[in-house]
């Protein structure tokens, strides 16, 4: 059982629980849908309108129409230009912002679970693990994403970016497999597009208020925009949130997983000159959340919460930047498009370094990083029939942390001081060639070259005033990254592609205070090969996309390990594994079965494998258990529907479905006997009404209260370093109910 004030307030009885679950049953055989799955399709104008209105697409959460008797087509902006998704040779799956506010989704972690072959496990507001088919990040934050997060065109530096909540969402993209062509390093396993609403030409606004009772959250928003004059229009947009959370930590009796956010964004496009438009967003958020909040458990499947540490882990993050976009034509068919953008990340935080009950280590640290990023680009149509996209890159990161750990036993204490910039220069281009009414070849190539540099001091209390300083770390490093793809168009409404390119990730630094001989790695790469397919019936109710992949990577970075710190507490070492291989199949699908009722679904099935360990080994000196990724299931499905009907003088939305995810394995050092994490299932649904400028929704997300990790540490890495064998596991969010209210004008 949980300990949780929320199952208190919930009354979760098995009365209940039953009683629900035979409701779920009896609605599933007629109106199966999901909370969230991917209703881009839902907010989008059809492909006439769609080029007509690229420069201001229709609001995503505008109020829709009760019935459609087609299928809506889907505009992507996969290859830095507006095509239809059916069309573009890139697996990819797109989410409407409309469809996250109905269903109370924040962020993209949020969504992650409808999307497949996306993975995202986090212990903490300041970290996460981001993978697309079985490749990401580990969870130490210095390491580069092996999943690129971009936001209006801009990359997103830090991998704890999913897990903020997002304001004035029109969708997100997640396109699948290696994206370097375009989108350049540190996209090896995919790329995630982050595209917000443009400001209205007229005037508009909305306020909302959600509460929520499984966490206790309360949350309050709103925006206002429209036109400033004939050639300027802003919005601006913000939201607070306070949210208890689930769980206690039973020692000190403060909330361990509580959230509190403030944000607020400002956007302003002006049309400058006839097809020129320059674009400035602005954005800040205050974010106070849970750090690594583990709790004490038996084994993979004891979800009992069971959190006993003298340290209530606490992050508090301020992220804080702007940028500007002029488009402008040039002429001789060619748009020009440049970028210029920043971005910084303040923050704090305080934890328990041994994870124990019994008060040994305590950590805290500081830090402040800073991202500056430019890119410019060409793209030219040469003719009906052939068309390139040229550009340049670059890119300054500069961190600056504070690391400090306290053995209590002993009165020692040891800072580290780290610095760190890395600087990044690409020149990427590609070409499309529709060679043939039904044919179409593309070929791209992109050079990154990069360059890391890290200065290290340690200060221990025992011999006040000694500072050790650490050499000047550096990395160099440079890769091309092609890729090519063919794709055939067929007059039935399929399309069918193959496609071939290679991924790189940049090398980096561990955390400051790890032992000096762990305090680099290499980066890692891919060749990635992959068939798909798409079909868009003729009579638009129907739409079909599947791929088949293989994915061959060198010097994977992923599986971290642990080791005592210079203070004597754990610290994360992230390494070059070694090699590994994926292959799989993933299909999604949308059928609208009547004009009020559209079914979706997912699947992705994966086998993705470590075939080589040997830089493990010689970190550890000992094989891992199992060749499986940490945290990668061997497969994950979607089932869900929306159903829209007339009610009086509005209309009635419902949603309903569930995501399921297989078992998948957890951290550990034991050699033998791997921790297999047991595979899960979640329900949710919504319902929203909808009469004129008022919206009232009704939610439940994992509805049944289902119990599974998001993290897991068994013991066998705290007892290889000394320390209490004491499995360790972080809980995923119980079931929350809650409220939306809106009102528009």
């Amino acid at each position: 059982m949980r300990y949780t004030q929320s199952r208190a307030r919930l009354g979760g009885t098995r009365v209940a629980q039953n009683l629900a679950r035979t409701i779920l049953s009896v609605a599933l055989l007629s109106a199966l849908s999901a909370v969230q799955a991917q209703e881009t399709a839902a907010e989008e104008e059809a492909i006439d309108e769609a080029e007509a209105e690229a420069a201001e697409p229709a609001p995503a959460d505008a109020p829709a129409a009760a019935a459609d008797a087609t299928l809506d087509q889907v505009v992507v902006s996969a290859r830095k230009r507006d095509e239809l998704l059916v069309d573009v040779p890139v697996s990819i799956t797109a989410v409407s912002g409309a469809s996250m506010e109905r269903n109370a989704l924040r962020t993209v972690a949020d969504v992650a679970p409808y999307v497949p072959g996306l993975n995202i496990n986090s212990d903490s507001v300041g970290r996460a693990f981001v993978s697309i088919r079985g490749i990401g990040t580990a969870l130490q934050a210095g390491v580069q994403p092996g999943v690129g997060v971009f936001q209006d065109g801009v990359y997103v530096r830090e991998t704890s970016y999913i897990n903020n909540p997002l304001l004035d969402v029109e969708r997100i993209e997640v396109l699948r497999g290696p994206q370097g062509t375009l989108y350049g390093k540190n996209t090896l396993g995919g790329a995630i597009n982050i595209i917000t609403r443009p400001p209205p030409r007229e005037f508009e606004g909305r306020a909302y208020g959600t509460y929520s009772e499984g966490n206790d959250n309360l949350e309050f928003g709103g925006r206002v925009g429209g036109a400033l004059s004939d050639t300027a229009r802003a919005r601006v947009s913000f939201a607070t949130r306070d949210s208890d959370g689930f769980y206690i930590n039973e020692i000190t009796g403060e909330e361990a997983d509580a959230v509190s956010t403030d944000q607020a964004n400002f956007t302003l496009v002006w049309d400058v000159l006839d097809g020129a438009a320059l674009t400035t967003n602005a954005y800040w958020l205050d974010l106070k959340g849970p750090g690594t909040t583990y709790s004490h458990v038996d084994g993979t499947t004891d979800y009992r919460y069971n959190l006993n540490m003298n340290v209530t882990a606490r992050t508090a993050i301020t992220y804080s930047g702007a940028n500007t976009k002029l488009e402008f034509p040039m002429g001789e068919g060619t748009n020009a498009t440049a970028i210029l953008a920043y971005d910084r990340r303040a923050f704090e935080s305080v934890s328990d370094g041994d994870f124990l009950a019994l008060d040994v280590v305590r950590s805290r640290g500081d830090g402040d990083d800073e991202t500056y990023t430019g890119e410019l680009r060409f793209d030219t149509m040469h003719s009906d029939t052939f068309s390139t996209l040229f550009g340049l890159f670059a890119s300054r990161e500069t961190a600056d942390a504070t690391t400090i750990q306290r053995v209590v036993p002993q009165g020692i204490e040891a800072t580290t001081f780290a610095d760190r910039t890395g600087d990044t220069y690409a020149v990427f281009g590609t070409a499309i060639w529709r060679f043939a009414p039904d044919w179409e070849l593309s070929a791209g190539l992109r050079y990154d070259m990069e360059d890391r540099e890290q200065d290290i001091s340690n200060a221990i209390s025992v011999a006040p005033g000694v500072v050790i300083p650490s050499p000047t770390l550096e990395l160099d490093s440079s890769e091309l990254q092609p890729r090519f793809s063919l794709t055939k168009f067929y007059d039935s409404g399929w399309m069918g592609y193959g496609s071939i390119a290679k991924g790189y990730r940049g090398g980096g630094f561990n955390a400051a205070n790890v032992p000096a001989e762990f305090l680099t790695y290499d980066g890692d790469t891919v060749w990635t090969y992959e068939l798909g397919a798409k079909f868009a019936s003729p009579d638009d109710l129907w739409q079909l996309t599947s791929a088949i992949y293989y994915n061959d990577y060198t010097d994977f970075i992923g599986q971290n390990a642990l080791a005592r710190g210079p203070g004597g507490g754990l610290v994360s070492i992230d390494l070059n594994l070694g090699d590994v291989e994926s292959y799989g199949l993933e299909t999604e699908f949308v059928r609208k079965l009547t004009d009020n009722w559209n079914l979706r679904g997912n699947v992705s099935l994966m086998h993705a494998r470590i075939t080589d360990q040997s830089g493990w080994i010689e970190l550890t000196g000992a094989p891992l258990a199992t060749d499986r990724l940490l945290f990668q299931p061997d497969w994950t499905a979607g089932l869900s529907s929306d159903v829209t009907f007339p009610v009086g003088a509005g209309h009635l939305d419902w949603s309903l479905g569930v995501s399921a995810k297989g078992s998948r394995p957890g951290s550990s050092f034991d050699p033998v006997n791997p921790s297999i994490l047991d595979s899960y299932m979640v329900f949710n649904t919504a319902l929203t009404y909808r009469r004129d400028a008022l919206t009232i929704g009704l939610f439940a997300n994992n509805m049944f209260d289902e119990e599974y990790f998001e993290s897991y540490i068994d013991g066998s890495l705290l007892a290889a370093l000394g320390l209490l064998d004491q499995n360790l596991g972080i809980l995923g969010s119980g079931r929350n109910v809650g409220v939306r209210l809106q009102y528009e004008f």
